[in-house]
């Protein structure tokens, strides 16, 4: 499979090279700085300023994942930080859909990211991506809903369209976990505001395990939850959390100081969302690391 992918230096995307060059896969990174190729690996420079998109038509896609996108969890919301990362996601994926759209053959499917964001937080609710709960809720819900919506012109082409609605994603390379350890491993660690809020989480290589699954299963289309079977409470997390790496969990810390600390980011840890991959699992997905208990098993081992 010849597969297209942007934001393929990322957390995410860096993993799914790293496992794709190991088939015999053909990976083309579109990359705003040139980098030499590598076995199975090509890079291709896009966006640049004052240069034409590049033109896709000498290469046979079969693929795309577009990943592209300012990183939620760097710097605080200011006005401008909240427009870059709005900014960055639409423009990338208004610039795919344009080099695609003129490909005489087009690539079969289109996974696209997106985030369980898409949902409202709420302590009840379980969202099951069968059905549809998206609303506009706050930025990360608008954010996402507008990602979505642009990354769905495609569908007018004929090409199979995937929401990838991330849960928070642990890894040891990126993501939040090596900030809650660093957290814990300082004594600092424990309830964030309530602790009652829900964390949808998923391993990193279950990430990368789903989307070779959905590339490979043509009925997936559409929001898909990449989430493990099993979220937890904040709290919850954090006491198994802290029991793994011996340290307490006692410190509370108010959503009054984290919002003084985070503005509206704390957001991301003081709201949550209960999200079920039902699809995933309808098609007979199975998680390496379906509980919490083997994730950081895995990750602290």
């Amino acid at each position: 499979m010849n597969i297209l992918l942007a934001g393929g230096t990322g957390f995410i995307g860096s993993h799914l090279v790293h496992d794709f060059e190991k088939q015999t896969d053909h990976i083309y990174i579109l990359t705003r700085h040139k980098q030499k190729d590598y076995a199975n690996v090509h890079f291709i420079e896009w966006l640049q300023e004052n240069e034409p998109l590049p033109n896709l038509s000498s290469y046979k896609i079969d693929a795309v994942i577009n990943l592209a996108g300012t990183s939620l969890s760097e710097g605080r919301w200011t006005a401008e930080r909240k427009r870059e990362i709005v900014t960055s996601r639409i423009t990338a994926t208004s610039a795919l859909i344009a080099m695609l759209k003129k490909l005489e053959e087009k690539p079969q499917v289109l996974l696209n990211a997106s985030a369980i964001g898409i949902y409202p937080p709420s302590r009840s609710a379980i969202y099951l991506d069968t059905e549809v709960c998206e609303k506009d809720y706050d930025f990360l819900g608008r954010t996402v809903i507008e990602w979505e919506k642009t990354a769905s012109e495609l569908t007018h082409y004929g090409m199979r369209i995937v929401y990838l609605r991330f849960g928070m994603i642990l890894g040891t390379d990126g993501g939040s976990f090596p900030m809650f350890e660093k957290t814990f491993q300082s004594f600092l660690g424990g309830r964030y505001g309530s602790g009652k809020q829900w964390y949808s989480w998923i391993h990193i290589d279950d990430v990368v395990r789903a989307v070779k699954f959905i590339l490979q299963t043509p009925e997936l289309s559409g929001g898909i939850n990449l989430t493990a079977p099993h979220p937890v409470q904040q709290k919850k997390f954090a006491d198994m959390l802290a029991k793994r790496l011996h340290r307490p969990s006692k410190l509370p810390i108010p959503k009054a100081a984290l919002r003084l600390a985070l503005g509206e980011k704390a957001q991301l840890v003081l709201t949550g969302q209960r999200a079920y991959p039902e699809k995933l699992l309808s098609h007979h997905f199975e998680f390496q690391f379906p509980t919490l208990s083997d994730a950081l098993d895995d990750l602290l081992e």
